[in-house]
């Protein structure tokens, strides 16, 4: 056992005959793209699948968002009374093959809601990368406040320079018991899992406890004054928002002995080193839906100095209209990261004229989408992931959807569940 804020714990393992229709992809892919998601329903049919524990984001404005939470818990509570699962209590060794080919390391685990903050002063040992969405949240807590167990897509980063736990996992493998190896649905790789040794466990805790020292923080960034910073939420910064929350507002009406080792105070995830070689950043880019295009552009000449010749060492992003693309300079940004100046120009024209935005993976859905009419697509330059822990030490977390770790269809999927209720 580790104080780091991420330790090993009771997991649950599914145990049915289609693990491919089993696992499904985080619920906050493709939400332009509702041929993906009619996909997912087609293959899953009546097959067990986490597709029925969760509200794909593309669904949370529609008008039986309370009728889905309700068939969500009630799945939930049919998977458990027919034993679909199994506990096991260690940490899981994952290995998923990416759609590239690449071989990307994990480790599965719980967090500490204790130790997690998402607010951008947080001095907590796992801190937040990105801005929270407020009506990305409210749905995700309206069903897990009525949950039995959790899923999770969470990925957490470490900056673990030396890669001073995966190699020995990886040498380590045939001592480890098999839990599940597969494919996953529409072309997005495979997955295997492995049940760590207890062996292997102390060791996991004894490297993850190295991280989380003032040395490390000076020898890695120089500070020494912003607190220990061990976990950067990768993906998943709402989902794990939604937890804390969830655990918050448990807190306030349950007695100290109640609360004392509640499941709730813990919520699944899987870490990842920042530097293993299977993944880059990608920009999570933006679609404008039912603009005035020309306005559009018309407006943000007169909210920034703007320039369609290149400005050196200025913010840039590209901008698609139909067939169009223009790279358009900003010499007086809002934020840090071109992300933010763009996102709140985006606020601003939709609060004072029209429109709906969308965050979207990838740039040929952008391409795409910006096609129609009315529609207008935004293209963000990559962020060096290197760079990511001393950016949030520095400068706080990040505006919303400014980075993915990798294509859509790479994104960690659906799998092992875990109880939150005793």
């Amino acid at each position: 056992m580790n104080n780091t804020g991420f330790s090993k714990g009771d997991i649950l393992v599914p145990k049915v005959e289609n693990m491919t229709a089993w696992s499904v992809i985080a619920c906050d892919q493709f939400t332009s793209q509702p041929k993906y998601w009619h996909d997912v329903e087609t293959f899953v049919k009546t097959k067990p699948s986490t597709f029925n524990m969760i509200v794909p984001e593309i669904n949370f404005d529609s008008e039986d968002l309370d009728q889905h939470i309700a068939s969500v818990n009630r799945a939930m509570r049919t998977y458990l009374r027919r034993h679909l699962f199994y506990e096991v209590n260690d940490y899981i060794y994952t290995r998923r093959v990416l759609s590239n080919g690449k071989i990307r390391h994990g480790l599965i685990g719980l967090v500490d809601l204790e130790q997690y903050e998402f607010h951008p002063a947080s001095r907590t040992t796992v801190r937040a990368t990105e801005g929270v969405i407020q009506n990305r949240i409210e749905p995700r807590l309206l069903a897990r406040d009525l949950s039995p167990m959790e899923v999770s897509h969470t990925m957490l980063l470490i900056d673990d320079r030396e890669n001073t736990i995966f190699p020995f996992l990886e040498d380590g493998l045939e001592q480890m018991q098999p839990l599940y190896s597969f494919d996953l649905m529409k072309d997005s790789g495979s997955i295997s899992g492995y049940l760590v040794t207890p062996q292997q466990s102390d060791r996991i805790d004894i490297a993850l406890t190295a991280l989380a020292t003032q040395e490390a923080m000076k020898e890695k960034y120089g500070i020494t004054d912003k607190g220990i910073f061990v976990y950067a939420v990768g993906d998943g910064n709402n989902s794990l928002a939604t937890a804390k929350l969830h655990y918050e507002n448990l807190k306030r009406t349950l007695s100290p002995q109640k609360l004392k080792n509640h499941p709730a105070r813990y919520t699944m995830a899987e870490i990842v080193n920042l530097h293993d070689n299977s993944f880059d950043f990608e920009p999570i880019n933006r679609v404008v839906f039912g603009v005035d295009t020309l306005n559009f552009l018309h407006q943000l000449s007169k909210v920034h100095h703007i320039s369609f010749s290149p400005m050196e060492g200025q913010q840039y992003f590209d901008c698609i209209i139909g067939d169009e693309t223009k790279r358009i300079w900003i010499a007086d940004p809002t934020s840090n990261v071109v992300t933010g100046t763009v996102q709140n120009f985006i606020d601003h024209y939709i609060r004072n004229f029209s429109g709906k935005v969308d965050y979207v993976h990838g740039e040929a859905i952008v391409r795409q989408l910006a096609a129609q009419v009315d529609n207008i697509g935004i293209l963000f330059p990559s962020i060096p992931k290197e760079s990511l822990f001393e950016t949030i030490l520095i400068d706080g977390i990040l505006p919303r959807k400014t980075f993915s770790m990798g294509q859509a269809g790479d994104k960690r999927f659906y799998l092992e569940c875990r109880k939150i209720k005793p």
